[in-house]
């Protein structure tokens, strides 16, 4: 009798927390959506950038950037970084016309990092990496 309790308080105990480690809140299971784009939305430091990924196209003023990392069964969300004449441009490529479609990029805008395709942030820095 005393190991049919035992048991049954070993089943029970282990139902309860098997069912604690669930969350739907993405932010506590890191799901952002996007496997391979790197945003950093704590702004936690200088040092480290609000964004890294490719680029995806150059408009007038501006870069489209995105993941490099496609399946071709899912979407990914594309960000146009707007360039004024206070961005610096470091790394491979030191200004804004040697900028080219698939070039690694690591990215810092005023302000915070907004995963809003539609926000229009303007970079401060940009560091172009090898293609």
């Amino acid at each position: 009798m005393k190991r049919i309790f035992l048991f049954l308080i070993v089943l029970l105990a282990s139902v309860l927390m098997a069912g604690c480690g669930t969350s739907n809140d993405p932010v506590s299971n890191n799901q952002t959506g996007s496997d391979s784009l790197s945003v950093d939305d704590t702004n936690s430091g200088e040092n480290s950038a609000d964004f890294q990924g490719v680029i995806l196209e150059l408009g007038k003023s501006s870069i489209t950037v995105g993941t490099d990392d496609v399946d071709p069964e899912a979407s990914y969300p594309a960000y146009e970084v707007f360039i004024d004449n206070q961005t610096d441009i470091e790394g491979n490529v030191n200004k804004f016309s040697r900028l080219k479609a698939e070039q690694n990029v690591e990215i810092w805008v005023k302000g915070k990092w907004n995963n809003n395709p539609e926000n229009q942030m303007i970079a401060t820095k940009i560091i172009v990496g090898k293609e």
